[in-house]
């Protein structure tokens, strides 16, 4: 159990840094909401491409700031689920302690940065196409004096003041949920949860990817060893690891103003992920 406890702290402090500077960095933005506005839909159409690279990048942290740019309006949907799905936390260092060579390292980053981005423009181009309309923003910019006093968010602080408040609410929160579902795996235990995964069959990666869901850098830890020791295929390793976006799920059902598009994200998301890990094992 202390080591569940070590785990979510050391979780935490690698993600505590990241999530400051982008609430700072959200708290600025909605100062500038005009100029800002102009900048996300002039890039928007790269967003899958460009979300894709930054969810690639091994840390957790940026799945969450992501959620929460997406929460504020900043961040189109189908550029989000870009972020998701090529999310692997902490599956690249573990590969590198094991000694995996780089042809299996850049073989994981590559399929998901390309399941990533296809599924990233799929939902761009079908099922959120228009849904994220970034003229409904204020088009005005803001005096800082009148964000600090009237902004709800701010509460009357400075913006440094409201990062440091969000990021330690937003801390506190993850870190209960995610002590709570560790704590869950520790119990039900690893050898379990490997008897379970119906190793050889096309549902492994259904299975893996409805793991990956839970929050936690401890579930592509699992994930990874998993792969490594041959009970998952590496179709069902992609599906698990990209349906995993670290604390990213909780954060956007927490503070998402539309609930019901938050789940429809994580939905797509999964179905994505599915889709990719049984293609991957029916041609390979």
């Amino acid at each position: 159990m202390l080591d569940v406890l070590l785990d979510c702290i050391l979780d935490m402090a690698k993600t505590i840094p990241i999530l400051f500077l982008v609430y700072l960095a959200i708290g600025w933005m909605e100062t500038r909401m005009d100029t800002v506005t102009r900048i996300v839909t002039g890039t928007e159409p790269a967003g899958p491409v460009i979300g894709a690279l930054v969810g690639a990048i091994p840390q957790c942290g940026f799945s969450v700031g992501c959620s929460a740019l997406y929460c504020r309006g900043f961040l189109p949907p189908a550029t989000l689920i870009a972020v998701y799905l090529s999310t692997s936390d902490e599956a690249i260092p573990i590969l590198l302690a094991n000694g995996s060579d780089w042809k299996t390292i850049l073989g994981l980053l590559g399929v998901k940065l390309i399941v990533a981005i296809a599924a990233g423009y799929l939902f761009y181009f079908t099922l959120f196409r228009g849904a994220w309309r970034p003229d409904e923003l204020p088009d005005d910019e803001m005096d800082m004096d009148e964000v600090n006093a009237s902004c709800s968010c701010c509460g009357g602080r400075t913006v440094f003041g409201a990062a440091v408040s969000r990021t330690l609410s937003t801390t506190a929160f993850l870190f209960v949920t995610m002590l709570v579902l560790n704590t869950i795996v520790y119990l039900i235990g690893e050898d379990t949860v490997s008897a379970l995964l119906l190793g050889g069959t096309l549902w492994q990666p259904a299975l893996c990817a409805l793991i990956g869901l839970f929050p936690g850098c401890a579930v592509s830890v699992l994930l990874t060893e998993l792969f490594l020791s041959g009970a998952i295929s590496f179709g069902a390793a992609i599906a698990g690891l990209s349906a995993g976006a670290g604390f990213g799920f909780v954060l956007l059902v927490r503070e998402s103003p539309r609930r019901r598009d938050a789940f429809r994200i994580i939905g797509c998301t999964w179905l994505a992920a599915v889709a990719a890990g049984m293609c991957i094992d029916l041609l390979f």
